[in-house]
């Protein structure tokens, strides 16, 4: 097997045997980037002290001082979390030239732990839309058809995992972020309990709703990135104040029970989504596990909730920026945040009054189950530049569509995984979701490695393996 279609922890395990050294790991994906990144814009930039920082991991593990768990990892990072040794745009021509002061402290914690950033990924324009086509920095395109968004707003990050570019990446999600681009590039993303994982030195695009994890290629990758990114974080008022458990395996509740949303989650999905997503229910059946259909409360406030939250936020952080250069901006993106202003104070303090009844209705469901399993995404990756798709016999819009299954997560601050659960007839990844109860991260790893136990564990692009 090449390096690059290890995972993160067959990753570990090579460099800690001495079976490859970190330089040889590290050379690897600086060929594999210069020979695929700039047909499929993954990277804004890249590191320049990446060999030096491998060859010190090297010297270190030679003299037996090298014990930290990603010492010599190349991973990846979103351009949205600063980087004080890389420039950081956030996805916008703002900041085309800024160099942080400080790193964001989810990076500092995987430096801490070893890993070496190879640089920073392409995203959708300050993380506001989901396809990433950025009209500043070029569209990172899906590695499974080149011609397909890669989805957003962490799709260069889904790229470089998908065509092994990159062992591990950083996301953001306010919306799906994570977990939208990760189902249509086929891999694994991790949204935690919001306050999980510190937000301080992320750009903010809605701040009561951002997400910080990882994006792997399995859910034990998943599960030490969590490890090591879980925490209070003094800088950050919001992280919550409590210990972390251990991101260890656990045993898993035999028999897993999930919960099958009735209506909204299985509607409006495209019948080649529900085709792979019914085929993969149904051999999660015949392995043990056991469904239940719940009814998920109040779908029919919570878009209009999420996007009054994430519109008002939005039009708040940029307030200054838009009224100064509203030009700089691309078109999707400033039209998104001059809407956000029209958003009255009465109608963001209803949607805070409904979020949380919201919350609090979901306590009746996660009585019931220890997880829900919907579709990541109700449709494949589209084609870039396709602003209409047709579900059935409605047609909708292609970038709200993309996040209709994903944001009530965000809205209610839950924790949800993505995990490849198959492709289309066309050759495009779907992803199963699964969504646990705050704060119970853990036990919704250990059931996502269960289910991906069953399914298989993510695969690279065929055209990149």
């Amino acid at each position: 097997m090449q390096p690059h279609t290890w995972t993160l922890t067959e990753t570990m395990r090579a460099l800690q045997r001495k079976d490859i050294s970190s330089v040889e790991l590290t050379e690897h994906y600086l060929r594999r980037l210069t020979r695929h990144n700039a047909s499929l814009n993954a990277f804004l930039s890249l590191s320049d002290t990446i060999l030096e920082q491998a060859k010190a991991v090297d010297a270190r593990r030679t003299r037996g001082e090298e014990h930290r768990p990603l010492a010599g990892a190349p991973i990846a990072v979103k351009d949205l979390l600063d980087t004080a040794h890389l420039y950081t745009t956030y996805g916008g021509k703002h900041y085309v030239n800024h160099l942080p002061r400080a790193t964001a402290t989810a990076v500092s914690r995987l430096e801490q732990a070893g890993a070496i950033v190879l640089g920073k990924t392409n995203l959708h324009e300050y993380a506001y839309g989901t396809t990433t086509e950025n009209p500043h920095f070029g569209n990172a395109r899906n590695p499974w058809n080149t011609s397909k968004i890669a989805g957003g707003s962490s799709g260069g990050s889904s790229v470089a995992l998908a065509a092994g570019l990159s062992v591990a990446a950083l996301g953001t999600d306010t919306g799906g972020s994570i977990r939208i681009p990760a189902a249509l590039c086929g891999h694994v993303g991790f949204k935690p309990t919001h306050g999980l994982v510190s937000t301080y030195g992320v750009f903010p695009l809605a701040p009561s709703l951002d997400h910080v994890g990882p994006m792997t290629r399995s859910v034990a990758d998943a599960r030490l990135m969590m490890a090591l990114l879980a925490g209070p974080d003094p800088n950050d008022a919001n992280t919550l104040h409590r210990p972390v458990r251990t991101f260890e395996r656990g045993r898993t509740p035999t028999p897993v029970r999930l919960g099958v949303p009735t209506g909204f989650f299985f509607e409006r999905c495209h019948p080649s989504v529900l085709q792979v997503m019914h085929a993969a229910l149904q051999k999660l059946r015949d392995n043990g596990v056991l469904f239940e259909e719940v009814d998920i409360p109040m779908m029919s406030d919570v878009p209009e909730m999420q996007r009054r939250t994430i519109a008002s936020e939005a039009a708040a952080v940029h307030a200054s920026l838009l009224a100064a250069h509203p030009e700089v901006y691309g078109e999707d993106v400033r039209r998104r945040l001059e809407a956000g202003a029209d958003v009255t104070g009465a109608q963001y303090i209803e949607a805070q009054r409904l979020r949380r009844d919201f919350v609090q209705s979901l306590t009746t469901v996660f009585d019931r189950v220890q997880a829900v399993v919907t579709p990541t995404v109700g449709l494949p990756a589209t084609d870039i530049g396709q602003w209409k798709a047709h579900v059935k016999s409605l047609e909708v819009n292609v970038r709200a569509h993309l996040t209709r299954l994903t944001n009530p997560w965000n809205l209610s601050g839950l924790p949800a995984i993505t995990l490849p659960c198959g492709t289309t007839i066309d050759g495009l990844p779907v992803g199963l979701q699964l969504v646990g109860w705050r704060n119970t991260d853990a036990r919704l790893l250990d059931i996502a490695e269960s289910i991906e136990d069953v399914l298989g564990k993510s695969t690279l692009a065929p055209a990149y393996r």
